[in-house]
């Protein structure tokens, strides 16, 4: 066993998404990792999907390479290439979390680690290789997965073959939830979760938290200047698909309160040709922008110009697009459902989902215009050290 400083413990994390990159979940898990070699020797089974951006970055912070290993692990190639289709993703990852498993319990042999926490892609559904490790305190998350949506209310938007999907979802995920996720938490000494409804769901654990793993850095934000000419504007960041809301805003636009917005909706997905049709049908050609995939630097410049950031996703964990504008000082109108109510404070704007939804978003987009925003650091990973040491802590003692 290799020599260690008594006053750094050891942690071995597991980080399916891992690297610093423009990736929210990759980036998040290289920021938590960061974040926890600040105060303990950290070990990151991951993927070797950024071995070089990793390395480049370690090479260029001695500090942090001394505290900071990183355990490339992948599955053999035969397996990767039966990944041919996006839900091949789910089998996938579960043959990895179990190479995970293995390699962990290898790893602990040889160096003694004071604690395992499971950081990226932790879906409340899905196993953890690093929970239940004999001996070992266990912190699970930031995880999500437990949000549902009213179905029926939102059947309008969700179309029937979202309904399907959505019916299908519940179903397909309650067995396992009950099976890996309470398995999960009850091995965990504190579960962390990206939003209120996790929390709720696995409220029986140890100690629970809420804290998506947002992990900005704020200098890297443009700074907010709202466009001064005539007429309020509303920027959609999101893939076209149904879950995400765009249909809904549309709608909005097309309402008597909503004449003088304009919308620019960023994204590309299944439902293109879908919302050009509706779009055409209510309308809102000269007011609405379909602006496709673009450079992130560009989607920020135009949410630090908009009046809002209108996001009315049905079911998103942790939507970091919500967190981005809200730390701009940009209001983001969402729907109370998942991660962007809590991802969007102190600048969130709610929308009710009982009677006229599509009102009530209009409602809610003129308060927000009016009201305006407030720029903060809430979700710097300036943040993240003191709290994973306050985690940590606890689930050592």
């Amino acid at each position: 066993m290799s020599t260690r400083d008594p006053t750094r413990p050891r942690v071995l994390m597991g980080a399916y998404a891992f690297g610093p990159s423009d990736e929210p979940e990759a980036s998040a898990g290289w920021a938590f990792a960061a974040a926890a070699a600040v105060d303990h020797d950290v070990w990151v089974l991951c993927r070797s999907r950024f071995v070089d951006e990793i390395a480049e970055r370690l090479g260029a912070d001695a500090t942090l390479a001394e505290h900071l290993h990183v355990v490339h692990i992948d599955l053999p190639d035969w397996v990767f290439r039966a990944k041919r289709h996006a839900w091949d993703l789910y089998w996938y990852y579960c043959l990895w979390q179990m190479l995970a498993a293995r390699t962990a319990k290898r790893l602990h042999a040889e160096l003694g680690f004071d604690l395992a926490h499971h950081v990226t892609f932790a879906n409340d559904w899905l196993p953890s290789g690093l929970a239940g490790m004999p001996g070992v305190p266990f912190v699970w998350g930031p995880v999500g997965g437990a949000s549902r949506l009213p179905i029926w209310k939102l059947r309008h938007w969700l179309g029937a073959r979202g309904v399907a999907i959505e019916v299908a979802r519940i179903g397909l995920t309650s067995l396992p939830r009950w099976i890996f996720g309470d398995s999960s938490a009850r091995s965990a000494s504190v579960v962390v979760a990206q939003n209120a409804d996790v929390a709720h769901r696995f409220r029986r654990a140890r100690r629970v938290v809420v804290e998506p793993n947002a992990s900005l850095d704020r200098a890297s934000l443009p700074e907010r200047v709202p466009c001064a000419t005539g007429g309020r504007r509303a920027v959609f960041v999101g893939r076209l698909i149904y879950w995400k809301g765009a249909s809904l805003a549309l709608e909005a636009m097309a309402r008597k309160d909503a004449r003088d917005w304009t919308l620019e909706i960023y994204g590309a997905g299944r439902e293109r040709s879908a919302l050009d049709a509706l779009t055409s049908r209510l309308g809102l050609g000269d007011r609405v922008l379909f602006l496709g995939h673009r450079p992130r630097h560009e989607i920020l410049e135009s949410m630090a110009r908009a009046d809002i950031l209108l996001f009315p996703s049905m079911h998103d964990q942790a939507g970091w697009v919500a967190a981005e504008a809200s730390s701009m000082g940009t209001p983001v109108v969402c729907l109370p459902l998942g991660g962007p109510p809590t991802l969007a404070e102190p600048n969130a704007f709610t929308t009710s989902l009982h009677g006229d939804i599509v009102g009530n978003l209009v409602t809610t987009m003129n308060r927000a215009a009016a009201t305006g925003g407030t720029p903060h650091d809430r979700w710097s990973s300036e943040r993240l050290p003191a709290l994973m040491s306050d985690w940590y802590n606890d689930a050592r003692a």
